[in-house]
């Protein structure tokens, strides 16, 4: 299996859609697998949109 191949599984296995998966590996063509494969990370962090709420903030400093 080709480094392209192992690209390909790691987006598919992380959940990102063929679109996605295409253009990731175009714009990474010319780089090592290391190097493009430290890029990756999964398509639905959950922890991504994560904000601290103000009001937990502040709590308790009434």
């Amino acid at each position: 299996m080709d480094n392209k191949e192992n690209l390909d599984i790691l987006l598919r296995e992380y959940g990102y859609p063929d679109e996605a998966i295409n253009r990731f590996l175009s714009e990474t063509s010319e780089m090592d697998y290391e190097e493009a494969k430290k890029l990756i990370m999964p398509y639905r962090d959950i922890t991504a949109d994560r904000r601290p709420d103000s009001r937990d903030l502040f709590e308790g400093q009434d």
